[in-house]
């Protein structure tokens, strides 16, 4: 099971960036009778988008913990934060604006 460490599903946005590349992967290698392969390759392509400027805003904060007597020992941790810069700002964006626009025209279209 070692593949399933390396994919690095630990995140919600680590899910949602291999679920975009499945969509589009279904897009271009089947035929779905009843979606249009051009709205399943958009929404996709915005969800993995929207994992991609996740993964991009994903850094580590530090701290060193000095030695007290109230709290023990030294220590130093370490944490995920998300920060996003402008280029992940513009790649969320649109990929947020691609997921609604293609998941309505599916929506509309199943219904």
């Amino acid at each position: 099971m070692k593949i399933l460490e390396n994919l690095k599903l630990d995140s919600w946005y680590g899910i949602l960036l291999y679920i975009g590349v499945l969509f589009i992967a279904a897009a271009l290698f089947f035929d779905v009778d009843y979606l249009e392969e051009k709205h399943l390759f958009g929404f996709g392509l915005g969800l993995f988008l929207i994992g991609i400027s996740f993964r991009i805003a994903e850094k580590y904060a530090h701290s060193f913990k000095h030695a007290n007597i109230h709290t023990g020992p030294a220590g130093y941790f370490s944490w995920k934060i998300i920060k996003h810069n402008l280029v992940s700002i513009i790649i969320l964006i649109i990929g947020i604006g691609l997921t609604g626009l293609f998941g309505f025209l599916i929506v509309k279209n199943l219904i």
